[in-house]
């Protein structure tokens, strides 16, 4: 078989999020884009329907009406298992079933959505790569009922698959025991690094101070108390340092409430989320870039993107050996790697970093290429290129 041949090796790829312009821009740098068709909701919905992103414009892109995006508030246990359901898959694949042998359906194995399109792509004779991002084995996060309906689907979903592409490190380690199906470590998506390199900004009131910023959502899980309650241990170290937390959350009352308890408010600033040329902005103004993530209910972070685009902006990183982080960030090359849920360990990371120019920049430096490496939206593209390629 020609592996050159768009014709013959075509990949069809199916599922919601790529419905991102941020997520799609992966596909733009596939070494041959021609070679792929997608199938993304016409319309999806995020944060509770406040924002609506709408299917790419491209001459490659299905547009299809996709169900089940608010699946907490309606039909909680069925609508969790078919979240992202779209119906007019067995008719799409069958109008490029000459053309496309792979189907690439980024689903989690454990949905019942994710049978739905196995089991069409087997019927029409196409090879099944599936994408997770698991990161914490099966029985810690499911009992009861919950456990023998997720369990029966990850063992048919993986039965059925050829591959299986898995965000992280960690996630590959669980699902081995699981299947022998080949196995990549990819993340979903990669990042552009033009949109994350250092700008001059004007000199402000910030300037003059040495400046520890957070950007994330604002959830208990993401440990932002433990950035706030290590401050006052750093200010006796570093009398100018500031803390500055963006983003935007169900936890924001609360890190207000941990602000005015501690009796910091003068030396932290919180803003809300921010878009890409505002970002781009703050991460320049920062000396060091905080992410103390800890698991929470049964999560544990699964790759972190704030800290791969911070690591791009040539800062270095203070975070937690927490899920999986290190495959972002490594301990003592690119940044600083502390216990979860440990506000004295952040305090004497912030102040090692936030007293030490030349290690700060000695771990930026080799964040950003680390990050060059891994994890760009054309490294990404090309180690999923050659995994389907094997499977062809």
């Amino acid at each position: 078989m020609d592996t050159h041949d768009p014709q013959r090796n075509g990949i069809a790829v199916v599922g919601f999020p790529y419905v991102r312009e941020e997520y799609f821009e992966l596909f733009r740098c596939w070494p041959e884009p021609e070679r792929l068709r997608f199938l993304l909701p016409q319309a999806w919905k995020a944060k509770g329907g406040a924002v609506v992103y709408r299917a790419p414009n491209d001459p490659r892109v299905t547009p299809a009406r996709a169900f089940f995006w608010n699946y907490h508030r309606a039909t909680p246990i069925i609508g969790g298992l078919l979240k992202g359901l779209m119906p007019y898959f067995p008719v799409w694949l069958w109008r490029y079933r000459r053309s496309c042998e792979l189907v690439y359906a980024c689903s989690e194995p454990i949905l019942l959505v994710t049978l739905y399109y196995a089991l069409w792509a087997k019927l029409l004779g196409k090879r099944l790569v599936l994408f997770t991002w698991e990161n914490l084995p099966y029985e810690q996060k499911f009992h009861g009922i919950s456990s023998v309906i997720h369990g029966a689907l990850l063992r048919m979903n993986l039965w059925l698959a050829d591959g299986l592409v898995c965000g992280n490190s960690l996630s590959a380690d669980i699902h081995r025991r699981h299947t022998r199906r080949p196995i990549a470590v990819i993340p979903m998506n990669g990042i552009d690094p033009r949109r994350f390199q250092r700008v001059e900004v004007r000199p402000s009131a910030i300037s003059a101070h040495t400046v520890f910023t957070f950007v994330g959502a604002i959830g208990y899980r993401k440990g932002i108390h433990h950035i706030i309650r290590a401050l006052p241990t750093v200010l006796r170290s570093i009398p100018n340092a500031h803390v500055i937390i963006a983003g935007s959350g169900e936890y924001e009352q609360d890190i207000d409430r941990v602000i005015e308890e501690v009796g910091v408010r003068d030396h932290v600033t919180r803003i809300p989320w921010v878009d890409h040329k505002d970002l781009v902005q703050l991460l320049s103004t920062s000396d060091v870039f905080l992410y103390p993530s800890m698991p929470h209910r049964g999560w544990a972070e699964q790759f972190g993107y704030a800290m791969a685009e911070a690591s791009l902006m040539e800062l270095p990183v203070i975070a937690t050996r927490s899920g999986s982080i290190s495959d972002v960030v490594v301990d003592g090359e690119t940044g600083i790697l502390i216990q979860p849920d440990d506000a004295q360990a952040l305090a004497d990371a912030m102040v090692r970093l936030g007293t030490d120019e030349a290690l700060r920049v000695r771990l930026g430096t080799a964040g950003r290429a680390y990050i060059m490496e891994r994890y760009t939206h054309e490294a990404v593209a090309r180690a999923m290129d050659v995994f389907f390629m094997t499977l062809l």
